[in-house]
């Protein structure tokens, strides 16, 4: 599962929208939409972002479910090219959600 989370550092205006996002990682996975969530489904934080302390909100802006090395390396490709973050779920258990942020 790799997080796709907005970056810090980009200002409003140089940020890529949720439907650029959407088209960006779904050319990245071959339009296979089954493998990505986003903020917009039903239950997405419990199904899928799955923070591990409420008390730290984390929105990632989609999550994805990669299936082979060669989706990974396009997922993070397009994230770069669009000045996004990419977090790895780990164990899920920082207390800070560390693992999602």
């Amino acid at each position: 599962m790799l997080l796709i989370l907005p970056s810090s550092v980009v200002s409003k205006m140089g940020s890529p929208t949720s439907a650029s996002i959407r088209q960006g990682l779904s050319a990245a996975l071959d339009g296979q939409d089954h493998l990505i969530a986003f903020p917009t489904k039903l239950l997405y934080q419990f199904e899928d972002a799955k923070p591990y302390n409420l008390d730290y909100p984390i929105i990632p802006a989609a999550v994805t479910y990669p299936k082979t090395p060669e989706q990974i390396a396009k997922i993070i490709g397009y994230a770069s090219t669009a000045n996004l973050k990419v977090q790895a779920r780990s164990g899920g258990h920082s207390y800070a959600n560390y693992g999602i942020s």
